[in-house]
């Protein structure tokens, strides 16, 4: 459905004012993955940071299995952009935490903090000064998510964290895009997401088997790893059976 203009402009200058309003009294971080979402609240952030005279930092995660390619968009879009950017990395990778811990599943999610919240966490902590985190968090992107404030309290982070395009759709993103010139990652050409984290509680069988087609030599590292288990463990449990990616 196309973009109502009027009500595309009323979204983008909310996200603006309420931008502005915070970075006068905080340090502006933006978390960066390399997703539309995360593209336009970088940009976003930096055009109201440069009308206020400060400078924001992009925060990349690099979870150690990101599809082949996404970082160096990112390195590649902040130096385009001139943003300054800071990547983390957690302690351990994941193909090491999955041979102590075996593959993430729905109801075992032990990735999203040990390989995201964590590193930034740590990182975060080490800031003194008062801070402001944007992300591209969206309220359509699941019921859950419209439940949350547009701006909170991060207790990992210990810092506020704001949601600057929270009431955005997907349209309104891709419009923002277009109109401003930006970038998109090509991963978007292959995949429904870029793909900042190839963990396995979410991903499908048909993800897995376009990551053999054009990316096979790390989808390879995924069928070793489950071949390293002793527990026989496989990488997806759909409808309660186990499927390897050996089978693909």
């Amino acid at each position: 459905m196309p973009v109502s203009q009027d009500k595309f402009q009323r979204k983008e200058k909310y996200s603006q004012k309420l931008a502005a309003k915070l970075i006068e009294k905080y340090q502006p971080y933006v978390l960066f993955s390399g997703g539309r979402d995360s593209l336009v609240t970088l940009h976003l952030v930096k055009r109201v940071s440069e009308a206020k005279k400060t400078k924001v930092l992009a925060v990349f995660v690099d979870t150690t299995n990101s599809t082949p390619g996404n970082k160096g968009y990112v390195v590649k879009i902040c130096k385009k952009l001139k943003v300054k950017l800071k990547i983390v990395r957690p302690k351990e990778d994941f193909f090491s935490l999955v041979r102590k811990w075996g593959f993430p599943t729905v109801t075992r999610r032990w990735c999203c903090y040990h390989l995201k919240i964590e590193p930034l966490r740590r990182f975060f902590r080490k800031t003194d000064a008062p801070k402001i985190v944007f992300d591209g968090m969206r309220a359509e992107e699941s019921p859950k998510r419209k439940t949350y404030p547009i701006i909170g309290w991060h207790k990992h982070f210990k810092s506020f964290n704001c949601h600057p395009i929270f009431y955005w759709s997907k349209n309104d993103v891709t419009k923002y895009i277009e109109l401003k010139g930006l970038e998109e990652n090509s991963l978007y050409r292959i995949f429904p997401r870029a793909t900042d984290c190839w963990c396995t509680a979410f991903k499908t069988v048909s993800q897995f088997k376009a990551l053999k087609e054009h990316f096979p030599e790390f989808f390879q590292e995924f069928v070793e790893l489950e071949k390293s288990l002793k527990t026989e463990g496989s990488a997806l449990f759909r409808s309660g059976k186990k499927v390897y990616l050996k089978d693909m």
